[in-house]
């Protein structure tokens, strides 16, 4: 089986029964766009396919630079109809730094076709022609009518499933990662890969979930791609998108999908729910029913309990039930999920911080927090068509239940590898624990597994050792968080002068006439109480801590752009070696 004998099976199945239908704000109401059904993706992506093949991209990468909607679709499956290999990217039209990205993906694939639509055709040929790649690299829409001829023959199906077409082993896409923690990669994900990720989706979410999913991820994230759109297919359910900017723009606009399509289920990173219980206010969804959700899928960054709460608290009202929250873990390199939450809501527990930074899993659910610091986790479920351990990365040697230390994984969804790069692949990729046992795939997450469940505790690069102390900054970073009303994310990194140094990047809303000195005060005294030794802190604007196109908080960015001066920087408490340290580095 591959991904185009799937799409054929599923349109004989349910022709124009069964859908992907695209949304949009207009005048503060939802309205329905573009509807594709699977028939209609499946004839146009089939003739999309010939075109390509008889261009010769079998075996081609095609970068795909598409705003959400159907073009991306077809787009994507033409090219596997093509036998090419698909690169969904982020259109620069939408976020002026996706240029750079952009073109790094077309620098590193070496790709010479672009596939967009008509819209954003002119915009992009122009682009090419400024960066001198113009003549290089065409420029395609797949909604304007073929410049070209095709056999008659071709245009019944570039690749007939089961005859000739992929094998499960064949790259389907490379998906770039986000970058929040080092330069992307170009994963090589293949059809096998994603069948077995996706069926395992299925299994975890369960028949509750229903007919119809729904959310606003983009879809060159993996779990954009995969989590909806290829999932939705693969599972044989109706989809409704919407982009991350209509959702940014007017968060209720969630909620009224749900309402409206009778969705059963949906997914987002911490960040994005979070978002939704910030800015959408109770009148904004004063009249919708949600209760027909049952999984609220959140994962792609640490789940905060904080967000779960606030979420459930404000839209009860409407019906949101809390034992929908469904946790997850999961990472481009698997091609999407690694562990689910059981049906039943969300597991949880209090972790002694000190214990945990000395890498072992104490709870201390009765503990007094102001006595004995504590960090709350969720945990991200139980693997799922997925072999966990977790192992310590300096021995390699597997660790037991309530040992904190790497998790490596392996299964069918674990892709092949790094495009182009045979070193960091036989690293990542064909890891093998002490005794021989192996390959596994090395996630470069810390966690632990407790009664079977799978917590993430932080990525291993950005532990940070002081006094002989594993510091996650995610502990400070929620420790900031909590101290003040005012305060937002955060990123928290260390710099060195001899010695580790640690430094909280905090955003707040600022107000004139508000005391930013008290509000950092506050924030650098719960830091450090997080860290166990003296924290710094920089207050910045809301948004003002670089990003990620997926919306993780980039913390090797932000260490560079503070200390290169690049950011706005509302009011600074630091400690007298910082500030030391940091006119240095300004100096220079």
């Amino acid at each position: 089986m591959d991904l185009v004998r799937c799409l054929r099976e599923r349109s004989e199945r349910y022709g124009d029964e069964r859908w992907f239908a695209f949304v949009a704000s207009r005048g503060g109401k939802l309205v329905e766009t573009r509807r594709l059904t699977y028939a209609g993706l499946d004839g146009r992506a089939r003739a999309l396919g010939a075109r390509l093949a008889a261009r010769g991209a079998r075996g081609e990468p095609v970068v795909l630079l598409h705003p959400t909607g159907p073009e991306f679709l077809v787009a994507f499956f033409g090219c596997l109809h093509a036998g090419a290999v698909a690169v969904p990217a982020p259109l620069p039209a939408l976020d002026p730094r996706a240029f750079a990205r952009a073109e790094g993906v077309l620098a590193d694939t070496g790709a010479r076709l672009v596939l967009t639509d008509a819209a954003n055709l002119a915009m992009l040929d122009e682009w090419l022609a400024r960066t001198g790649l113009r003549g290089r690299v065409r420029c395609a829409a797949t909604d304007a009518p073929p410049t070209d001829a095709v056999p008659s023959d071709a245009a019944a199906g570039a690749v007939p499933p089961g005859r000739g077409g992929a094998g499960q082993n064949d790259v389907a896409y490379l998906q770039y990662t986000s970058g929040s923690t080092s330069r992307p990669r170009g994963v090589m994900v293949t059809h096998g890969n994603v069948l077995a990720n996706c069926a395992a989706i299925t299994a975890g979410l369960g028949a509750a979930a229903g007919r119809v999913a729904t959310g606003w991820l983009p879809h060159f994230h993996d779990m954009g791609l995969v989590g909806m759109y290829l999932h939705a297919l693969v599972a044989g359910r109706d989809l409704v998108a919407a982009s991350p900017t209509a959702f940014l723009a007017r968060p209720a606009l969630w909620l009224e999908m749900i309402d409206r399509y009778r969705a059963g289920w949906t997914v987002a990173p911490d960040s994005g729910y979070e978002w939704l219980a910030r800015r959408c206010r109770p009148e904004d969804a004063r009249g919708l029913d949600v209760s027909c959700l049952r999984r609220a899928v959140v994962g792609a960054e640490p789940v905060r309990p904080a967000t779960l709460d606030a979420v459930a608290g404000r839209f009860a009202a409407i019906g949101w039930d809390r034992r929908c929250w469904t946790p997850a873990y999961g990472l481009a390199e698997a091609t999407l999920m690694v562990s689910m939450t059981a049906a039943g809501g969300p597991v949880a527990g209090r972790f002694g911080t000190a214990a945990l930074q000395a890498r072992r899993a104490v709870r201390a659910d009765g503990a007094d927090p102001r006595a004995d610091p504590c960090t709350e986790l969720v945990a991200a479920g139980r693997p799922s068509g997925a072999e966990v351990r977790i192992v310590d990365p300096e021995t390699r040697a597997e660790l037991g239940e309530g040992r904190v230390g790497e998790i490596w994984a392996a299964g069918a969804g674990v892709a092949l590898g790094y495009r182009g790069d045979e070193r960091a692949t036989g690293r990542t990729f064909r890891a093998r624990l002490r005794d021989g046992r192996g390959p596994f795939l090395r996630t470069g997450d810390l966690g632990f597994v407790l009664d079977g469940d799978l917590y993430v505790t932080g990525r291993l690069k950005e532990i940070v050792i002081v006094n002989g102390r594993n510091v996650h900054p995610y502990d400070l970073e929620e420790a900031g968080r909590r101290a003040h009303p005012a305060a937002g994310a955060g990123a928290a990194f260390a710099v060195r002068d001899g010695r580790e140094h640690l430094v909280l990047v905090q955003e707040v809303r600022a107000r004139n006439g508000e005391p930013l000195a008290e509000a950092a005060r506050r924030i650098r005294r719960a830091a450090s109480g997080a860290a166990g030794v003296p924290v710094s802190v920089v207050l910045v604007r809301r948004n003002g801590v670089p990003r990620t196109t997926s919306g993780k908080v980039q913390r090797a960015r932000t260490r560079r752009e503070w200390l290169g001066g690049r950011l706005t920087v509302l009011h600074a408490d630091l400690a007298p070696d910082v500030g030391a340290l940091l006119d240095r580095v300004s100096g220079t």
